[in-house]
């Protein structure tokens, strides 16, 4: 049974023998992946008329994908024979990937140079086509979308205009406030404080009464009596006797 090479990285071509695979690594380097791979057959228009496809070259044709955190993607052809990039271009949203047929795609970038890809396997061309669309796809999303983080610079000039705060010593802090700003943080703090100070109050209250309502009476909180009459029965005459 042959061991089929599985890159941690790399998406595998089944069309890849293990020396291959692992050539491919070396060439993507430690810092970028590729999301799918397959073989190709690179394809030119053929000058001057430009109107018949010529054979250019062949290799190894994945998607790569930046693994350091940025969002750059490139379509890169590899030769494994001369170990070099033999192709290569950035997966913007103005380039255009059309599928005439399952095995023969075209692409046409913004400068309008096309190049056809003839792929030795139809499944993995029609792997290679889903994800290379999902990538366009997501970039025309994230550029209609407007900023994104990584388009704001930090402040600069920065200064304060105003302030308020609050200091664990000195209360409440205003700077630079003006009056009428000043007044309805005024008149909003006095207005909580009195809310807050009788909701408190209403709150001991409560809870004083409701101590009160489940305080037991115990024996010794019973005093004794006062001016208490003892009746004694004797042969039937009674006699009171005060204490």
């Amino acid at each position: 049974m042959v061991m089929r090479f599985r890159s941690q990285r790399n998406y595998p071509s089944r069309l890849l023998s293990n020396d291959e695979a692992g050539q491919l690594d070396q060439l993507i380097g430690t810092h970028y992946k590729s999301t799918v791979t397959t073989v190709v057959q690179m394809f030119c228009p053929e000058p001057p008329e430009y109107t018949q496809w010529m054979k250019k070259d062949c290799g190894v044709l994945c998607l790569i994908t930046n693994t350091t955190g940025t969002q750059n993607h490139w379509l890169k052809i590899y030769c494994l024979v001369r170990r070099e990039v033999i192709w290569e271009h950035k997966l913007h949203d103005d380039l255009i990937y059309h599928a005439p047929t399952p095995y023969f795609h075209t692409i046409t970038t913004s400068d309008n140079t096309q190049i056809g890809l003839n792929f030795a396997d139809e499944d993995e061309a029609a792997i290679f086509l889903k994800t290379a669309r999902a990538y366009l796809v997501r970039n025309k999303a994230l550029t209609r979308s407007g900023l994104c983080k990584g388009d704001i610079s930090l402040p600069t000039n920065f200064r304060v205009i105003s302030h308020i705060g609050w200091d664990r010593r000195r209360g409440f802090v205003l700077y630079n406030v003006d009056n009428q700003l000043f007044h309805t943080f005024l008149a909003g703090f006095c207005n909580r404080s009195s809310t807050h100070n009788q909701v408190q109050k209403d709150n001991r209250q409560r809870a004083q009464y409701s101590s009160f309502k489940r305080r037991t009476i115990t024996k010794s909180d019973i005093s004794l009596p006062i001016d208490a009459e003892v009746i004694k029965r004797n042969n039937g005459m009674e006699q009171r006797n005060t204490i």
